[in-house]
């Protein structure tokens, strides 16, 4: 069958029989490019050395196919059972690659858990566990992040919020906190008369893009001495010099771990020479865009959710394949337990 016969056959089709043949192409075309990319995901992982997850022998052996026909592999050493997406966003699943690339594409658009669950073709719980998935493996690289040269600190606040089952989660069905009635007002402690339903993010970014962002404090508008050194203490370890706002705290961090320090009005545009704080104040912006977007995201998933954010910036320029590779590649502890009747943030 040439062009013009297939032309004329579509000319038969109805709008629903034509969006079905649009639909299996993309799909066939995205199966079609999987192998590839899943290759190529794999090979960046193991850098041609495949090893045991468990014990990192390399004496490892073919053992044997699942039902799904994935292969297995036993290690002589820890006699250990594993396939090569043990530790993935990959592992464990039931879903075909394709359902997974699907999602990585609609996700990657910045949409909501129900348009991710259309597109992909799963339910809205399915895909509430393939975004979380995705966002453990995010957040585990985050945990692995080191900052050098020239890095820029703060912070900021955002509301908390107590979304989720509250009957799985409290008992009671009480939310810590008094209702707001009229409006989001904050919260004033009894004692000390600070905001208490705020919750602390603590940024910082290098000159080579590098991006750390973390949940620092609960109940308070700043930040004290003792969790700056615990939130910044293990990523400053090649750092030289630091860039931050006025707060006292930073001066102190600075002082401990030797580093260089300018300090610069907050929200300032001010520059000297190449030390100033734009690009973190930058990531600040990018962190309100997506939370007045994403109305209702859970102070509990927070962490994970500032590792996609930080994912997205670093990596404007991605594409299904960079996507794929580099989120392969990222440890995953994924576990569905976790996320059933999870308690609420409360510090």
């Amino acid at each position: 069958m040439n062009l013009e016969e297939i032309k004329n056959e579509l000319e038969n089709l109805d709008m629903n029989q034509l969006d079905l043949l649009i639909k299996y192409i993309k799909d066939k075309k995205l199966l079609n490019d999987y192998t590839a990319i899943f290759i190529d995901a794999v090979e960046a992982k193991f850098n041609d050395v495949f090893v045991c997850p468990h014990c990192h022998s390399t004496q490892i052996r073919k053992n044997g196919h699942y039902k799904n026909g994935t292969q297995r592999y036993l290690c002589k050493d820890c006699h250990a059972t594993f396939t090569s997406t043990h530790g993935t966003i990959l592992a464990n699943t039931k879903l075909p690659a394709l359902v997974w690339l699907k999602y990585l594409i609609i996700m990657d658009q910045d949409e909501d858990l129900r348009d991710c669950a259309h597109y992909a073709g799963v339910s809205l719980k399915c895909s509430f566990y393939m975004r979380h998935k995705i966002l453990n493996a995010m957040s585990n690289q985050m945990n692995d992040v080191q900052l050098e040269g020239i890095v820029e600190l703060d912070e900021m606040s955002v509301n908390i919020s107590y979304s989720g089952n509250h009957v799985k989660q409290n008992p009671c069905n009480k939310l810590p906190r008094n209702s707001y009635k009229r409006g989001r007002k904050g919260q004033k402690h009894k004692d000390d008369d600070k905001i208490t339903d705020a919750v602390q993010i603590a940024g910082a970014v290098d000159r080579s893009g590098n991006i750390y962002l973390k949940v620092a404090k609960i109940g308070t508008t700043s930040l004290d001495s003792e969790t700056v050194k615990k939130v910044y203490g293990q990523v400053l370890k090649h750092a030289t010099t630091l860039c931050t706002d006025g707060l006292y705290v930073y001066r102190e961090l600075s002082k401990e771990y030797g580093l260089q320090h300018y300090s610069f009005p907050k929200k300032s545009k001010e520059k000297r020479g190449i030390y100033h704080i734009n690009h973190i104040n930058y990531i600040h912006s990018k962190i309100k865009e997506y939370m007045r977007k994403h109305i209702g995201i859970s102070s509990k998933y927070l962490d994970e959710y500032l590792s996609l954010i930080a994912y997205t910036i670093k990596n404007k320029q991605r594409n299904l394949h960079d996507n794929f590779v580099n989120i392969y590649q990222y440890p995953c502890t994924f576990r569905r337990a976790q996320y059933i009747g999870t308690p609420f943030l409360i510090e």
